[in-house]
C-alpha cells in the first residue's frame, strides 16, 4: 500500500454562542496570572481583554488517499505542501510510532487499521472496548458551570474539569455544579499555577473539600515544587495531578506526591510517558488544545484504549463545537466512549458540516 494523494481541508469553526463570550474572558484576561500578578498587573490585563478576539477552531482536515482504494481521515496543523509532498509513495506503515508526521498520524493509523481489518486501538496493541472522557469548561461564571454540568449528565459525563482563574471565585463554582451533581459526579480543578503560593492554596482548597464532588487538583502551584507539593499532599488529602515533565519523571514518579499525570495525545510519546507512569502504578489522562475537534477525540479515546494506565477521564473540546464533523457523534454512557470496533479510525466525515466551515 503506497499513499498517492493528500487532499487538506483547512476548517474555521465557532464554538457555541451560549458559552463564547466566557471563552473569551477565560483565555483573554490575565490567563494563568498568579493572584499576586493580576492584583498588580490587573488594569493591564482589562486594557488587553478590551482587545480580545473571540476563539474559534481553526484546524486543517487531511484525507489521504492510497493505491489501494483507502482513504485515511486525519486533521491537526496545516502542514505545506512540500511537507506533505515528501510521503507520496510511501507506505504508512513506515510511520509506526513516529510523532514527528503530526497530524498525519490520525489518518496513517486510520489506514492501518483498514489495511489490517482492525479498529485503531488494535493497531497500537491489546485494547480495551472503551475509554472514558471528561467535561472540560474554561473559569466559567458559576450559573454557566451549574448549566454546563447538567448538560454533562443528560449527556452522560461523569468527570468534569474546569479552570480556576485569579479573577474567579473557585469556591462558588465548585457549588454551584455540586448543587446540581451527585456526590460520584467528579470535579477536577485546573489552577495552571494560578494559587501561586502554598499557603493561598491550602486556604482556598481547605474550603473546597467540603464538596465531595472535588476529586483532583491540578497544578495547583508551580508544578516542579516538590516541597510545596508534599505540603498541599499532607494536609489536604486530595489527589494531585501534573502535566509530566517537569520535574524531572523519574524525580517525580518516586517523590509520592503526584497522583496523576497529564499527557498529550501522540502515540509515541504517550505509549512511553505512560509506560513510565504505570512502573509506579500511576494513571493518567490525556488532553486536546481547543483545535482539537471530534476526530482527533475518538483518535485519542483509541490511543487510551490501548494504553493500560490510561483511565482518567480524558480531555478534550469536542462537546463545545458548533457543530460535530463525524456523521457518528460519540457517544458518552455512563462517563465512557464505547470504541469503535470497524476497521481504523471508524468515524465519517459528515461532508456537509465541513462544507459549512471550509475556509
Amino acid at each position: 500500500m503506497r499513499i498517492t494523494r493528500i487532499e487538506t481541508i483547512a476548517l474555521h469553526m465557532p464554538y457555541q454562542e451560549q458559552i463564547l463570550e466566557h471563552l473569551r474572558k477565560g483565555w483573554g484576561l490575565g490567563n494563568r496570572a498568579t493572584d499576586e500578578q493580576f492584583a498588580a498587573e490587573r488594569p493591564r490585563f482589562e486594557k488587553e481583554f478590551r482587545t480580545a478576539q473571540p476563539p474559534s477552531i481553526r484546524t486543517t482536515i487531511y484525507r489521504v488517499y492510497t493505491d489501494e482504494d483507502l482513504v485515511g481521515l486525519g486533521e491537526g496543523a496545516a502542514l505545506d505542501k512540500e511537507q506533505l509532498a515528501g510521503y507520496i509513495g510511501h507506505s504508512p506503515f513506515e510511520y509506526i510510532m513516529d510523532d514527528s508526521v503530526g497530524p498525519l498520524q490520525i489518518a496513517f493509523y486510520d489506514l492501518m487499521g483498514q489495511a489490517l481489518d482492525l479498529p485503531l486501538a488494535r493497531v497500537i496493541g491489546p485494547a480495551r472496548d472503551r475509554a472514558p472522557l471528561a467535561w472540560w469548561s474554561h473559569c466559567f461564571p458559576p450559573d454557566v458551570l451549574q448549566s454546563e454540568a447538567q448538560r454533562a449528565q443528560a449527556l452522560g459525563y461523569r468527570v468534569h474539569k474546569f479552570k480556576r482563574r485569579a479573577h474567579t471565585d473557585v469556591v462558588a463554582q465548585i457549588a454551584a455544579i455540586a448543587a446540581v451533581t451527585p456526590d460520584d459526579y467528579e470535579i477536577t480543578i485546573d489552577a495552571n499555577e494560578t494559587f501561586g503560593t502554598v499557603e493561598r492554596a491550602l486556604d482556598v482548597c481547605a474550603r473546597l473539600k467540603k464538596f465531595p464532588q472535588l476529586h483532583c487538583l491540578e497544578s495547583p502551584i508551580e508544578q516542579s515544587d516538590i516541597a510545596g507539593y508534599r505540603r498541599l499532599h499532607a494536609e489536604l488529602g486530595l489527589p494531585l495531578a501534573h502535566h509530566i515533565g517537569t520535574p524531572d519523571v523519574v524525580e517525580a514518579l518516586y517523590c509520592g506526591v503526584y497522583d496523576y499525570f497529564i499527557l498529550g495525545a501522540t502515540i509515541a510519546a504517550t505509549v512511553r510517558s505512560g509506560a513510565i507512569a504505570n512502573t509506579r502504578n500511576k494513571p493518567f489522562w490525556m488532553q486536546l488544545g481547543g483545535d482539537g475537534t471530534d476526530i482527533s477525540t475518538l483518535f485519542m479515546l483509541h490511543l487510551a484504549a490501548a494504553v493500560p494506565n490510561a483511565t482518567k477521564g480524558h480531555v478534550s473540546m469536542q462537546h463545545l463545537q458548533t457543530d460535530i464533523l463525524l456523521t457518528e457523534p460519540l457517544q458518552v454512557v455512563d462517563g465512557e466512549v464505547m470504541i469503535p470496533q470497524t476497521p481504523g479510525l471508524g468515524g465519517t466525515l459528515n461532508m456537509d458540516v465541513v462544507d459549512k466551515y471550509r475556509v
